[in-house]
């Protein structure tokens, strides 16, 4: 089995012996969290004492997600591919779950989206950070829109028929549509539930961990649009 090491999260954030709010990760052999892995892929997904914990958070309606039992409202919704529904994420992280100090119900650590406003962070993470866990490919992840500007695929444009997903992109949640299937309980576009887990799929851009700090991560498909200015000292040129 081959495993690709996510080192930019790996070594910046959770580096042996870092206490966190969420956990204090500290990994046997492959440091913790370790590769990136598909929960979908069941046991196999990882090494002996690693699981393989989703790194997404998106839930039913754009929603935040109802983690640990909180009740769905029109604030909080089910979580799509983290928590319970874990084993139908085709994205995630290694992790040594007994390592976590405060864990989700099934383990992990909890999921979060860089993208959102400081306040749903804050709600979410507990008044931590939200930790990107990989980096866009500039190259496959990003879209032109007919304004010009350069940003990173959503779920969206599957629907408007900008994307067929699959494998023409390198980061995408569920690109097969076999989790939101799963989830739905059909794959019939027209399905209300099925169309929505459609739409709340995404790219790296909008998965992580909460965590005390993070390191700089950049949004490489802005810096396709010109002018760009770099938020991260280390950017790429170009």
């Amino acid at each position: 089995m081959s495993f690709v090491r996510s080192a930019l999260f790996h070594a910046a954030i959770f580096a042996i012996g870092a206490v966190t709010a969420v956990a204090c990760f500290q990994g046997e052999d492959f440091g913790n969290p370790a590769f990136r892995c598909a929960p979908s892929d069941g046991a196999d997904a990882c090494p002996d004492s690693y699981t393989c914990c989703s790194d997404d958070p998106a839930a039913q309606g754009g929603k935040l997600p109802a983690y640990r039992g909180v009740a769905t409202s029109a604030t909080f919704g089910t979580p799509i591919f983290s928590e319970n529904n874990n084993p139908i994420s085709s994205q995630g992280m290694c992790v040594q779950a007994s390592a976590i100090a405060n864990p989700l119900t099934n383990g992990c650590p909890v999921a979060c989206n860089p993208t959102w406003s400081a306040a749903d962070i804050d709600t979410v993470c507990g008044g931590v950070s939200c930790c990107q866990t990989e980096e866009v490919d500039p190259e496959k992840d990003c879209f032109q829109g007919g304004d010009g500007v350069w940003r990173a695929f959503t779920g969206a444009d599957i629907l408007t028929g900008a994307t067929g997903w699959g494998n023409k992109l390198a980061t995408n949640q569920d690109p097969s549509a076999m989790g939101c299937a799963t989830f739905a309980g059909n794959a019939d576009v027209n399905d209300p539930t099925f169309a929505d887990c459609l739409n709340q799929l995404s790219v790296a851009n909008q998965r992580g961990f909460c965590n005390d700090t993070c390191p700089c991560v950049e949004d490489l498909c802005a810096l396709k649009n010109p002018g760009a200015v770099p938020k991260c000292s280390a950017a790429p040129a170009g």
